[in-house]
This record gives C-alpha cells, structure tokens and sequence, in this order.
C-alpha cells in the first residue's frame, strides 16, 4: 500500500474517533426526561456499533496496515451497513476515504 493510501486510512481512522469521540450533551435542557434518554440510547448505539465495527482497524492502521485487506475491510462496512440502514458507514466513509486520497494526489 503506498503512502497516499496510508495517510487517507489513517485520517479515515480520525473521522472515526470523532464519531464515538465523548457523547456531546444533550439537546434537551431537562436531563432526564424521555426525550433526553432516547437521544442518549440512541446515540450510544451508534457509537457502539460504530467502535465495534471498526475495533480491528485501529489494530491495522497501529501496524502500519501488515496484513491489512483492503476488500474485505469495506465489505464488512457494506455488509455492516446492509444490515443497518440507520448507519450508512460504508456510504460515508468511502465518501471521506476518497476525498481524502483525491486531496493528496493533488499535491
């Protein structure tokens, strides 16, 4: 894999921990209403399954990507996505992945 590629996953992997980064605080000014609890459940589900999808990449990205495979990384976030159609990871992640690797052949 070269170093443009590289560079694009490991800000791939960036977006990712602003995505299960600290839950932000809630829209609603009274904690602990059912507005409040089903923003929060819901929230903490996508974070959740967003780590977990993605727990073995960080490894990946951590060694420099040995033995990383590609295709069967964004099948699984195909799949992933499939399964949840509230979570588009693959949708978005490709966007940002692309974008960012277009970014770097430009320089």
């Amino acid at each position: 894999m070269d170093a443009n590629r590289k560079n694009a996953y490991r800000y791939l992997l960036y977006q990712f921990l602003i995505e299960v980064r600290t839950v932000p605080v809630p829209p609603s000014p009274q904690p602990f209403d059912t507005a409040t609890f089903e923003w929060l459940a819901k929230r903490n589900y996508y974070t959740g399954a967003v780590a977990y999808q993605l727990h073995n990449f960080g490894l990946a990205v951590a060694n420099d990507f040995t033995d990383f495979d590609e295709e069967h990384f964004w099948a699984g976030l195909e799949h992933f996505s499939n399964q949840n159609p509230e979570i588009p990871l693959a949708t978005r992640y490709r966007t940002v992945f692309e974008r960012r690797l277009a970014e770097l052949l430009e320089k």
